[in-house]
């Protein structure tokens, strides 16, 4: 795994996991009694489904992947790139980041298998806006990499990926009852900036691709 590829999913891994309503999931899980164990089965279940997700595609679509770029111009496979990147420069412009109105997300059952399934559900409900991690798959395959190589690229991107949802539960471990007290600030603060920086990193990402491509 070269220097390039773990560089480009670390960069596409942040990007991706700048997203509000896994975080607003999970800080419904923090006002529950005793929340841990619920909090870890909530981001098992969101890294199940982005982990199996990613390796079926990655697999399925390998051989795929390695016949299609061979047949392609490299001119083609540039300006798909720069395509890319005008769309998500575009999507930088254009996208709303204000507060939206969207409607919590809870379980049915605070039990651990419910949560569990939960972060499955939430992941599965986010399939849309998984456009990051079908490049990062594709990054992936275009490497050519082992099967080791495979297994510790998706297990990087999904590192990366849960990152903030861990950040938050060790603020908890450490800072217990100001954090619980404090979770309506701090749920106001990723609504009003997540959707920001999610704008301000989308927009770069894509200037970066264009760049790149037209270098």
């Amino acid at each position: 795994m070269s220097a390039g590829l773990i560089l480009t999913l670390i960069g596409i891994g942040i990007l991706d996991s700048l997203n509000p309503s896994l975080f607003f999931a999970q800080f419904y899980l923090f006002l529950t009694p005793r929340p841990m164990l619920r909090i870890l089965s909530y981001i098992a279940g969101v890294l199940t489904v982005n982990a199996i997700g990613g390796w079926l595609i990655l697999n399925n679509a390998r051989t795929v992947i390695a016949s299609l770029f061979a047949s392609i111009n490299p001119d083609v496979l540039t300006l798909l790139q720069i395509i890319i990147g005008v769309a998500l420069l575009l999507f930088g412009v254009l996208y709303q980041a204000t507060p939206s109105a969207e409607k919590e997300k809870k379980p049915h059952s605070l039990h651990p298998l419910y949560t569990f399934g939960f972060g499955m559900l939430v992941m599965l409900n986010e399939i849309t806006t998984a456009l990051p991690y079908f490049i990062a798959i594709e990054e992936i395959g275009r490497a050519k990499l082992s099967f080791i190589g495979n297994l510790a690229s998706l297990a990087l991107y999904n590192v990366v990926f849960a990152l903030p949802l861990l950040a938050f539960l060790g603020l908890f471990l450490l800072f217990q009852e100001r954090f619980a007290t404090g979770i309506a600030a701090i749920r106001v603060w990723l609504k009003t900036w997540i959707p920001r920086i999610l704008r301000i990193a989308t927009t770069v990402f894509g200037v970066f691709l264009i760049l790149d491509g037209v270098l």
